[in-house]
Formats: C-alpha cells, sequence, structure tokens
C-alpha cells in the first residue's frame, strides 16, 4: 500500500531588493524642492526689492543735503519758491519753498501747563535787555510775548520713483533772519 504523504505547500516567501524610487517618492521629492526653491527665490526678490528702495531713499536724503546746504550758502534769504529736475537722477524732482514768518518764542517755551512768562524765557535781568534791543529795532512788545522774531522755513522735497509710483522725502527748518 502506498502512503499517501500529505504535504502542505508552502508559499516561498521570496524577498526582491527595489533598485529605484516609486514615481510617488519622487514626486514628493520633486515638490518639496519646488517649495523650496519658490521660496528661496522669493526671499532673493524682496531683499533686492529693499534694496532698491534703500538706494531711492538714500539719494532722497543726500540730495535733500544737497539742497540745503545750497540754500544755507546763499548770503540773503529771501521768500520763493522752485522746482525741477535733477539733472543725474532719472526721474528725481525737487520742489524748495522759503517762507518769511514771525516765531514768537514764548509759545515755544515748554512751561508744563502753567501760563509763561517772558522771564521764564530769559531770566528777569536778561529781559530788560530783550526790550532794549526790540525798541531798537521798533518793536517794544518783547516783554508781553516774549520776543517775536522773524524766520525763514524752508521747506524742500525730493520726488523719486519707486516702481510704478512716485514717492517724496521732504525737509523742514527754520532760519533767523538778520536780527
Amino acid at each position: 500500500m502506498k502512503k499517501i504523504v500529505s504535504r502542505t505547500l508552502t508559499a516561498k516567501k521570496t524577498f526582491r531588493f527595489r533598485k529605484g524610487f516609486s514615481l510617488i517618492e519622487v514626486s514628493i521629492a520633486l515638490g518639496i524642492a519646488a517649495y523650496i526653491m519658490v521660496s528661496t527665490y522669493a526671499l532673493i526678490s524682496q531683499g533686492l526689492k529693499h534694496q532698491a528702495r534703500a538706494i531711492a531713499l538714500n539719494n532722497a536724503l543726500f540730495l535733500a543735503k544737497i539742497k540745503m546746504a545750497q540754500i544755507d550758502a546763499s548770503p540773503k534769504l529771501e521768500t520763493t519758491s522752485s522746482k525741477g529736475e535733477i539733472p543725474g537722477y532719472n526721474g528725481y524732482s525737487y520742489e524748495m519753498e522759503i517762507k518769511e514768518t514771525e516765531l514768537d518764542l514764548l509759545k515755544l517755551a515748554d512751561n508744563k501747563g502753567k501760563t509763561p512768562n517772558a522771564s521764564d524765557l530769559m531770566g528777569k535781568d536778561n529781559n530788560a535787555k530783550m526790550n532794549e534791543l526790540l525798541e531798537k529795532k521798533g518793536k517794544a512788545k518783547g516783554s508781553q510775548t516774549g520776543g517775536i522774531i522773524k524766520v525763514f522755513n524752508i521747506k524742500v522735497k525730493i520726488n523719486y520713483p519707486m516702481g510704478t509710483e512716485l514717492k517724496s522725502y521732504e525737509v523742514e527748518t527754520i532760519k533767523s533772519s538778520a536780527f
């Protein structure tokens, strides 16, 4: 008699080593690399824009200083205004205005809520000297006002291009007229 031997068939487990990446893994890696590259280019672009703004503003500041130095170097100031293009700086222009106004020194004093007196500004002894000087000039109201002086209010505005729009940098100062 033949013996029937039952054999159980066992599935052979085979291990295969992959020789590359799957399409999903490559797609994820490309997506991450693209995100990093776009972020890097955006930062570089933003840095270049900030650099251009800084250069334009620095040029405007430099040109305003030059214009103020020109005004300061003039021997006699008078009420005037002018505007024009700035040669050598494409798209840059200036506007200048000089006005003569009166300035009350007492209004400029900081008296922390108290009613200001002229003697608060100059002391009791100096107030008489101020009145003397103002009387010589034909203005005897020094003790009531603390001294009104004539000044020139000087405004310089530099317009400069920033991309598609026009920005401006303004400087304002005062200069005493002959006292």
